[in-house]
């Protein structure tokens, strides 16, 4: 998010409890509390079209094309605003001006990474720069749930703090479903939230207070989705609030939509409305509401079989089945100018794709659902300029939005990103992929080749290789799914290696031609178990493998492509990396849970450096030409000179969690340094470089590019190739990177 630091404003704790024309019957009261955070995007010269400056550098996302799930996409009525969220990556605009999604998620501190998964958007509908987010993650930032409300479009934040009210999960099961945030269309000072837990809560002033609405019923559900869906009547009530409200809860087998016709002070529940499915999604046209039901919460666990499409009657409370085939619906869009023309998308069926693929199926009426049109056999697809995406299916398709300026134009999610729509109408209607500069990959490993390419490996999708950042990459050939660590033979870089896979999927990757064609190696090093995942390496001649795979707690070593695996003698469980030196290959490194260990006979034994306590993840980075010269983020910044047999801290950095080196200025200066930590420990956390061997450090990003810290994969890179440019690993803005600014 582009956050700009603020000052804190102390709010007050209690709501007004009346409103003209509406009593509050409310049964508790609680209160949201602001903080300093803010969002700012900043101006000035940038190196691609993506890219947000600081006062040095200029920072983007490694272009690769979304390989993400967008859990929500809407069009608003300005020309050309559109919105995005997404379940790991934060909340996207997009800009009309450059053709792309802009992050507004840059200023995310390491702390409040759990911000990054967005649970809900809104906005004004008559003021669509004042946007809602719903934000936070169960399992990062101690399960933090807030509030973002933005005034100009999410340039700048104030957050409202809303954990211990409400539980909130951008990225749990029902992440698609929605929205459960609904501003009032008459006064967009009105705000409805619906938790997973803590059922509905509703503000007058705008977001800052809340309180709790007593619905009669309880709204914690069995899958800990819990209020999934709002919707406010835009033709009912006042700019008081006595508005027309419909709410559903994730479950089955009870009373699960309800409605208020008073904002939300009593609640019955909807008697027509089926029980044996979950409400998805609901939207409003012309006096109803169209739902779209499956017979669980989604994206990916529903019955492709078991769901429907109904119409509500808002007059009489009567629903209407619409549905062209018995199936799992994730939304349904419908013309503003013509309430007869519906397009509706299932979420979890998988059926054939124009491109051959398979993923969910798409169905249009032009006679208010009396008969629909199957897309996928007339429709088209297109990879909308992101080579890998010409083998991507459309799936997961829990939300579509309908451009209210051209009525023509949908989008549709993908748990790949955001596909578009210029022509639905059309007896052959053309998708085509439209997330450009949505890039929510999950990072795991990145390798600078010294005179070479920059190799990637992500969740999901396995990697990339290219050539310029900014350029979208080739897709791995091997197309194997998460790929968790990579390493290339660094006097032999077209010998690479990686590991991933599952329980079920040998697990370990080599390429011998840079990456042109991959080879699966087939026999594990776990005798009767299948290896998969941990860390791999290679030694600097490309003739050794090392693979230390998920659950073995042994690291092994193989001289043979993969034929013959021997357990190396002397390595404690737990090796979490594996790093080779550059120069001479009977010596590589690796740290564990709790140390650090150094080979001197290409594996066969290692020895451990008692001297070092390891805490982290880290990984030991080795400087390139130059044998024995080892950097290690542990106790501070280490660095050794002999092989990893002794280290000297650096008394110029106060904490290290992550290092990495780049390109010195010219072919004589050092290499430069990145860290992810503080020269001091007053200084803030951020990334800092250091072109002098670390004597003296300058600090890199500021407070408004943030990224979340280096989430997942926890890397920190320079590259080889060009001066001044660093890589960081995010939990869901794929990998960052920053340019020194042109002179």
């Amino acid at each position: 998010m582009k956050f700009k630091r603020q000052i804190a404003a102390v709010l007050a704790v209690i709501m007004a409890v009346s409103v003209a024309g509406c009593s509050d019957n409310n049964t508790s009261t609680d209160s949201g509390d602001a903080s300093s955070d803010g969002a700012a995007t900043t101006s000035g010269e940038t190196s691609d079209p993506g890219a947000t400056p600081t006062s040095d550098f200029v920072f983007g996302q490694v272009a690769m094309g979304g390989a993400g799930f967008v859990s929500g996409v809407f069009a608003t009525k300005e020309e050309g605003l559109y919105y995005a969220r997404t379940d790991v990556g934060g909340a996207y605009r997009f800009d009309k001006e450059t053709d792309r999604w802009v992050s507004l998620s840059y200023g995310i501190s390491e702390d409040d990474r759990g911000l990054l998964g967005v649970e809900a958007l809104a906005f004004s509908d008559n003021n669509p720069a004042k946007l809602y987010l719903l934000c936070g993650t169960e399992y990062f930032s101690g399960g933090k749930g807030c509030l973002l409300i933005s005034e100009d479009y999410g340039e700048t934040f104030e957050t409202v703090d809303l954990t211990g009210t409400i539980k909130v999960h951008g990225n749990g099961m029902g992440r698609g479903n929605g929205e459960r945030m609904a501003v009032d269309p008459k006064n967009d000072n009105i705000i409805y939230i619906g938790g997973r837990t803590g059922g509905i809560i509703k503000s007058t002033d705008g977001g800052k207070t809340f309180t709790t609405l007593d619905m009669g019923t309880e709204t914690s559900t069995e899958n800990q989705n819990g209020i999934c869906s709002i919707i406010i009547d835009p033709e009912s009530g006042d700019e008081n609030g006595c508005t027309t409200i419909y709410a559903a809860i994730s479950r089955i087998q009870q009373d699960n939509l309800y409605k208020s016709t008073d904002g939300g002070n009593t609640w019955a529940p909807v008697a027509d409305a089926p029980k044996s499915v979950m409400v998805q999604r609901m939207k409003y046209s012309n006096g109803k509401i169209f739902i779209t039901y499956a017979n669980t919460e989604g994206p990916w666990n529903n019955d492709a079989k078991t769901g429907s499409v109904r119409s509500l009657d808002i007059a009489t409370d009567t629903m209407t089945e619409i549905s062209p085939k018995k199936k799992g619906y994730g939304d349904i869009v419908i013309d503003p100018t013509n309430p007869d023309r519906m397009v509706i998308c299932t979420e979890n069926t998988y059926s054939q794709q124009p491109n051959g693929t398979w993923g969910d199926e798409f169905f249009v009426t032009t006679d208010g659902g009396a008969n629909w049109t199957y897309l996928n056999e007339v429709m088209k697809m297109s990879d909308g300029g992101v080579p890998w995406l010409k083998t991507a299916s459309m799936h997961w398709c829990s939300s579509m939005a309908i451009d209210p300026n051209n009525p023509n134009r949908i989008m549709v999610v993908s748990g790949n990103g955001i596909f578009a729509c210029d022509n639905i109408w059309d007896a052959n209607p053309e998708f085509y992929f439209d997330a450009k500069g949505i890039e929510e990959a999950v990072p795991s490993e990145l390798v600078s080749i010294k005179g070479g390419k920059l190799v990637t490996t992500i969740y999901d999708y396995d990697g990339f290789s290219q050539d310029d950042p900014k350029e979208f990459g080739k897709v791995h050939s091997s197309t194997a799914g998460s790929m968790v660590s990579l390493a290339v033979a660094a006097q032999n870089p077209d010998v690479w290696v990686k590991a991933g896979g599952d329980s079920k999927t040998h697990g370990f990757w080599y390429t011998l031609d840079g990456g042109e064609s991959w080879v699966n190696v087939k026999k594990s090093p776990m005798e009767g178990r299948v290896g998969y995942a941990g860390c791999v390496a290679v030694s600097c001649d490309g003739k050794t493998f090392f693979w230390a795979p998920e659950g073995a707690n042994k690291t092994f070593y193989t001289t043979d492509l993969g034929e013959t695996w021997v357990e190396c003698e002397g390595c404690p469980p737990g090796t979490k990396r594996i790093t080779c030196d550059p120069v001479n290959p009977n010596y590589a490194y690796l740290t564990s849970d709790s140390y650090f260990c150094y080979t001197e006979d290409g594996g066969k034994t290692w020895k451990n450096n008692m001297s070092l306590s390891i805490f982290k993840s880290t990984r030991p980075i080795v400087t390139p030409d130059i044998e024995g010269k080892v950097y290690l983020a542990a106790m501070g910044l280490q660095v050794s000179t002999d092989h990893g047999q002794t280290f000297t801290r650096l008394d110029s950095v106060a904490i290290c969690d992550a290092v990495g080196l780049g390109k010195g200025k010219t072919d004589s200066d050092p290499y430069t340094i990145f860290i992810w930590g503080k020269p001091t420990k007053d200084d803030p956390q951020g990334i800092y470089w250091s072109q002098d061997e670390g004597k003296t450090w300058e600090r890199v990003n500021d407070d408004a590019h943030q990224f979340g810290g280096p989430g997942n994969g926890y890397f920190i890179y320079g590259d080889f190739n060009v001066y001044g440019r660093v890589y960081m690993s995010t939990v869901g803005l794929g990998v960052v990177y920053g340019d020194l600014k042109s002179e």
